[in-house]
């Protein structure tokens, strides 16, 4: 400390000894914090030794003696997932009791394996790119079941593959099972009976690509439409919810099979953001999996699994048949009532942009959509015998649909008629108002500024026509049956 007075020397040397007190009065408080926090924690903390548990050599204590241990703290123990070994294992094994309870030959060989969620959207987002569901939606839209999106929208694969706990994929016959999701659940097990039973269908009747959209074979059975692709989604939807439902023992339950059949749905289905909440859409997402299910029992119930099976070789090719199974046991082929082509009358510019069977699950819900009794539309409905829509399009994007409905008695046409003049004027806003019908045309007439319409009903047929305005629709009438 040479060059520095005395009175420096001085200073220098007290704030020595303070930073040493500091220093030693932090270490003390610091060991005294831990030692707190140790008694605090029901584990002892590592490195961190307690007076009770380690006593000090030579010093006899009290509390802790050669032949008494202190009590542990039991710690709160959490399951841990099986290996991907064990789970392909369990897999097979469900497999195997699942083939019993369907009666169906087991799949003796199907591998497992293992993507991530994100690789399951990628997944579903290149299958929808293959089979485009959304295109779905435009039909949807055109009978108000839906809003009418344009461009249409994809379907939401990420929220899609949040739900989904395994998948079976028909190409390449394979299970997959997301990982990363740790134990699973008692509902991820029944999920996994339902993708399992796919896989028995497929192995016991070769659909291949039918099981998601209805291809070939079934299809063979049924021209293809909007109608029929429902229906026979309701057969292999319906199928796979019973058999999980016999699996778990609940098939006895109506509530319980819904459940299933919601938790099939809420995995396998589309979903769409814009669509969220839109209680129509929810129906027609639901039908293959609830009246699927219960067209699938009421098979069952007459015959059991071999009269199921039956059905694969002659399945329901309309919804009628599997909202009212006793017409499909005695079935008869729909009817399609005759539609000429408008191109003579509309103009060269118009081209027929779509042609489809609406049938009777999509008629009964386009009418609910509208009406205030969701019971009436049903039984408005109900004694469909067949129907024909088209809709044609002009370059400007006017439209102009004619769908005629066959029904299976006269009252039945009359009481359809009746409902569907309630749903005229509030299909469009503004409102469509009744009008008088044309010079020499019959049946009636509304238009407003959104547009017109006809309805007539003869015999058992009732035609209904929509157009951009009411001269359209006078030019339409006069050339339709």
């Amino acid at each position: 400390m040479r060059g520095f007075t005395p009175r420096q020397r001085l200073i220098l040397t007290v704030m020595a000894v303070a930073v040493v007190v500091v220093f030693g009065l932090l270490a003390y408080s610091v060991r005294l914090t831990l030692q707190q926090m140790a008694a605090m924690s029901p584990l002892p903390s590592p490195g961190l030794a307690s007076p009770e548990m380690s006593p000090t050599p030579g010093v006899f204590s009290p509390e802790v003696t050669p032949e008494v241990s202190p009590t542990p703290v039991p710690s709160p123990t959490r399951a841990v997932p099986l290996s991907q070994i064990q789970s392909a294992r369990a897999v097979h094994e469900v497999a195997r009791i699942l083939a019993r309870v369907r009666e169906l030959p087991p799949v003796e060989q199907f591998p497992v394996t293992f993507p991530s969620e994100r690789e399951i959207a990628l997944f579903l987002l290149q299958r929808y790119n293959e089979i485009r569901p959304q295109e779905a939606l435009s039909l949807y839209g055109v009978l108000g079941l839906v809003p009418r999106l344009d461009p249409l929208p994809l379907p939401d694969v990420t929220a899609q593959a949040g739900r989904i706990f395994s998948l079976y994929v028909p190409a390449g016959k394979q299970v997959l099972l997301v990982a990363g999701r740790g134990p699973a659940t008692p509902d991820d097990e029944l999920a996994l009976v339902h993708t399992l039973a796919h896989a028995l269908q497929d192995n016991a009747f070769n659909l291949g690509e039918s099981i998601e959209p209805p291809r070939v074979p079934l299809t063979e059975a049924c021209r293809l439409t909007t109608d029929s692709a429902l229906a026979l989604r309701a057969l292999l939807e319906g199928d796979a919810v019973l058999t999980t439902a016999r699996y778990a023992g609940v098939d006895s339950n109506p509530q319980e099979v819904d459940r299933l059949a919601d938790l099939a749905m809420n995995a396998e289905e589309p979903r769409y953001a814009p669509l969220t909440g839109i209680s129509a859409f929810e129906v027609l997402r639901r039908f293959p999996y609830r009246d699927g299910a219960r067209f699938v029992a009421t098979l069952y119930a007459g015959g059991g699994w071999e009269r199921v099976n039956r059905a694969y070789a002659s399945p329901p090719c309309t919804t009628q048949e599997v909202l009212h199974p006793e017409r499909y046991l005695s079935r008869r082929p729909p009817l399609e009532p005759a539609i000429p082509n408008l191109v003579p009358v509309l103009g060269k510019d118009w081209t027929l942009a779509h042609r489809d069977t609406i049938g009777e699950f999509l008629t009964g819900l386009h009418l609910a959509a509208y009406l205030d009794d969701d019971e009436a539309a049903r039984r408005a409905a109900d004694g469909w015998a067949g129907d024909t829509f088209t809709l044609w399009k002009d370059p400007r994007g006017q439209e102009v649909i004619v769908w005629r409905l066959a029904w299976d008695r006269w009252d039945e046409a009359v009481e359809f008629a009746r409902a569907y003049a309630l749903l005229i004027p509030r299909f469009h806003t503004p409102p469509l108002i009744a009008t008088e019908p044309p010079l020499g045309l019959k049946g009636q007439f509304w238009s407003s500024p959104a547009g017109a319409a006809y309805l007539f009903q003869t015999g058992r047929v009732v035609t209904i026509v929509w157009g951009p305005d009411m001269e359209t629709v006078e030019r339409v009438v006069p050339i339709l049956p």
